[in-house]
């Protein structure tokens, strides 16, 4: 059996990649990194050769026929080198130079402990990397290319950038599965990845991991006024664990990947169910309101301010934990005790209406950042809930969004 990957490739990496490679800054970006590399390409390549064992096929059998066969199923041409390093952690990478072979790595530990099935999903999602050329946009290089201090890229399109990234894994992780074929091995896969066990005490399950997803989007973290990008989950190159696994589960249950094993279902997802649910889940890892600077970002920053008061005087007066909560959230100092809580409020139905035009997206997480202001002091009385409730049901967003936030952050992995 052959596949065709683009077939497969997750659509909003096909959406980000067209915009992110017509920009100016990102080819310039390319073109200064293909000036430095200066058309050699065999670096990495000979530091494997110096440190590290290169598996042969009289070496590792298993190994070489399991590369052989996903290179045959994606129709993957020019030849594969693999390389084990000596790691005590799950690790496999693959890369391609200007020049040379494509280059798989595994880490010692990971050809220990991972099963047949569970490196056929390794290797081919590796290998879908090669199939997709995601070399061909280094991350995070491109994005952090520069000259005399000046980035090439501009922040917005850097933000597109790791989106694009993010949504490349995705496409490597379809590839894997269909070359694993087996979804429970990917589900095993990744917890073992996840997780760094390999333990029979622990049974994977493919469709619980998957549900972690309800419980990250419902556990919101307040930014504070000054944070290090290098910890906002808009630069980071890949999806949260979660995220991934739900995508793979949810592609593994799509018709396009049952005809492909031969299968079929009733019951079958299209792939426009499984791009949505991979569109809406991947926006977790979006900047939010409170990170961007715009007409839209100001709207609600407005509202949050009102509807956090509105919150905090439902149980008979704005604490400063509540009010500290507040000032955290927008990264500003104008949180303070408001002289006239009754004019505050009054502006409240207008911010709603002005919120309404919004994207249902952020107005969602407006609503669980309130949840933040009400626990503030420790407890979240009846009426707060009421409050939250309300403005929840206004602003066309389901009350459930707020028993949803606060029994994912008391129970994160329910």
């Amino acid at each position: 059996m052959q596949i065709e990957p683009k077939h497969f490739q997750v659509r909003r990496e096909q959406q980000l990649r067209d915009e992110v490679v017509g920009d100016f800054g990102v080819r310039k970006a390319l073109a200064k990194i293909r000036e430095v590399r200066g058309g050699k390409g065999y670096g990495y390549r000979r530091s494997l050769l110096s440190s590290t064992l290169r598996l042969t096929r009289s070496m590792a059998p298993e190994i070489a026929d399991t590369v052989a066969q996903c290179k045959a199923l994606i129709g993957h041409e020019g030849p594969v080198e693999v390389y084990v390093t000596p790691e005590h952690q799950f690790n496999a990478t693959c890369y391609r130079e200007i020049r040379g072979p494509t280059v798989l790595t595994l880490s010692s530990r990971l050809l220990e402990a991972f099963s047949p099935a569970e490196l056929r999903f390794v290797i081919g999602h590796e290998l879908g990397h090669a199939a997709f050329d995601h070399y061909g946009l280094p991350m995070p290089v491109t994005a952090m290319v520069e000259e005399l201090g000046i980035p090439f890229v501009s922040r917005h399109m850097s933000l597109k950038l790791y989106a694009w990234c993010r949504s490349a894994e995705l496409s490597a992780d379809r590839i894997g599965l269909l070359c694993a074929q087996d979804p429970q091995a990917a589900a095993s896969g990744f917890f073992k990845l996840a997780s760094g066990m390999a333990s029979a005490r622990v049974v994977p399950d493919l469709a619980t991991f998957a549900r972690q997803v309800e419980s990250l989007a419902s556990a919101p973290e307040a930014r504070e006024k000054e944070y290090d990008e290098d910890t906002l989950d808009c630069f980071s190159t890949h999806p949260y664990n979660p995220v991934r696994v739900r995508a793979v589960w949810a592609f593994s249950r799509s018709k396009p990947f049952l005809d492909a094993m031969g299968k079929s279902s009733l019951d079958a997802w299209t792939l426009d169910e499984v791009e949505a649910m991979v569109d809406r889940d991947m926006q977790l890892m979006e900047p939010t309101y409170l990170q961007e600077k715009n007409q839209t970002s100001d709207t609600l920053r407005r509202l949050l301010y009102t509807a956090g008061v509105a919150v905090a005087a439902a149980s008979g007066g704005v604490e400063a934990s509540e009010l500290d909560a507040i000032g955290r959230l927008l990264g500003s100092d104008h949180a303070d005790t408001p002289t006239d809580v009754d004019k505050v409020l009054r502006d409240l139905d207008g911010r709603i209406n002005d919120a309404l035009a919004v994207p249902l997206l952020y107005r969602a997480q407006l609503v669980q950042h309130l949840t933040i202001v009400a626990a503030a002091d420790g407890v979240v009385s009846d009426d707060e809930l009421h409050v939250m409730e309300d403005i929840a049901r206004r602003l066309e967003v389901g009350a459930g969004v707020v028993h949803e936030t606060i029994r994912g952050a008391m129970h994160p992995l329910d």
